[in-house]
């Protein structure tokens, strides 16, 4: 079976811990006064950031306070990242104050209707914005190249206010939302910035500004912050000598920064021990200690390293005799290297030796020359993985290090079901 890497669906599925610090975020938000806030909920590539904001939209709604959830990495252009912004949350506000007028009373109806009318020029002025700046087809999934044509006729017909609409589309926005939140509060979850192009990225912080700045709105960005901070200093500096300069943007941009609190690892082993389905490896102090040292608490590495560890237990079986424990830990150290360190891993692949080498060097407190020194320097953190999974380690049963035989056996099959450095890449948007 393998581990799905979805985020919890709201506060009922917490397993990390997450509930208690939300609640403290989530009151602030209910209460702050002085919208439109940004609050930037910070934290490296895995840590749940997504999950920890799926916990704070459920509180939110229990408070029947209005949300709103975008994603912008399905959007690559900077033009339809802004458009596919700006009308998924018009999409979400038309589609409820069209429920609600049609069940409200007439007084209400009329409120709402006229509010549901300036939503809709609002999409048009945005479309309208896109079609003069979009010189291809949209792939944002809200209009088709057929309904620009008709946008652009319509808009520009004699008596059309759409001019008007552009040049104070923040009022606007501010107006209906006040409408739609019958005075409240609009919170808008933007999740993976980091994933998203560099540009895509910067465009959708600066969208919030340019558009939505003066609505009752608190504007929740999950980030990494480096990353993020990283893409504002290429805008500002291609060749990225200045990195102050993206800090810098962020600190305006961010009234709140919300830095994700570390996950227990002790937390982390209760949700998944039992995910690890080779009986041999229940309840492995070794296995744990290695996954602890090599993915800390990163949920999405310890899941993507359990999926794979079972996986390779899986092949093993159907070599032959059922493999022992000994082989299984050789496996998932192997496995620790292809993900975190593929440099070692394929030296490894072409000599076996230097495992060993390495372990030698780290008890015996000897230095590492030639290639397994620049080996080591490519790979920072190898030698301590190595030493934390030594058989020379005392309080654990860590076997030797794998013979040639071992290792060539366990790598071609790792090479089949592991996974790699490369796939994290590729996860985040790289």
């Amino acid at each position: 079976m393998l581990l799905p890497d979805n985020p919890i669906a709201g506060p009922d599925g917490d397993r990390f811990g997450f509930s208690t610090h939300a609640k403290v975020l989530c009151d602030a938000i209910a209460t702050a006064e002085g919208l439109p806030l940004t609050i930037g909920v910070f934290g490296p590539w895995g840590m749940g950031k997504s999950s920890f904001m799926k916990v704070c939209e459920g509180l939110l709604r229990a408070r029947n306070i209005r949300t709103v959830w975008f994603n912008p990495w399905k959007y690559d252009q900077k033009d339809e990242i802004w458009h596919a912004l700006i009308q998924t949350v018009l999409s979400e506000i038309a589609h409820d104050l069209d429920k609600r007028r049609e069940s409200g009373e007439e007084t209400l109806n009329e409120r709402l209707a006229k509010a549901l009318d300036t939503v809709k020029q609002l999409s048009q002025a945005a479309a309208w914005l896109l079609a003069r700046r979009a010189a291809g087809p949209l792939t944002a999934g809200f209009l088709t190249p057929e309904d620009v044509d008709a946008a652009q006729t319509v808009l520009t017909a004699p008596g059309v206010d759409t001019y008007l609409h552009v040049n104070r589309f923040e009022q606007d926005f501010r107006d209906v939302v006040n409408t739609y939140t019958d005075g409240g509060r609009l919170v808008l979850f933007i999740d993976d910035l980091d994933r998203c192009t560099e540009d895509a990225a910067i465009t959708v912080l600066d969208s919030l500004k340019l558009f939505l700045g003066e609505g009752s709105c608190a504007f929740v960005l999950a980030m990494d912050y480096q990353v993020v901070a990283e893409a504002a200093a290429k805008r500002f500096d291609s060749e990225r000598t200045d990195g102050a300069r993206g800090r810098q943007y962020l600190e305006k941009l961010i009234h709140f920064p919300f830095h994700l609190p570390g996950i227990p690892f002790e937390a982390l082993y209760q949700h998944l021990r039992n995910e690890v389905t080779d009986p041999v490896l229940t309840g492995s102090r070794e296995l744990w200690e290695l996954i602890e040292v090599a993915f800390s608490a990163n949920p999405r590495r310890v899941r993507r390293f359990v999926n794979g560890l079972n996986h390779v237990a899986l092949m093993l079986h159907h070599h032959g005799e059922p493999p022992e424990r000994d082989r299984l830990l050789h496996a998932g150290t192997l496995l620790a290297f292809q993900i975190k360190y593929p440099d070692f891993f394929s030296a490894l692949q072409s000599d076996a030796g230097v495992w060993a080498r390495f372990d030698e060097a780290e008890f015996e407190s000897n230095e590492l020359g030639g290639r397994d020194a620049e080996l080591a320097k490519n790979s920072p953190g190898v030698r301590r993985l190595i030493a934390a999974v030594s058989s020379r380690r005392n309080g654990f049963d860590f076997p030797l290090p794998p013979t040639p035989t071992v290792i060539k056996l366990l790598t071609e099959v790792l090479t089949v079901t592991g996974g790699s450095a490369a796939d994290e890449s590729v996860a985040r948007g790289a």
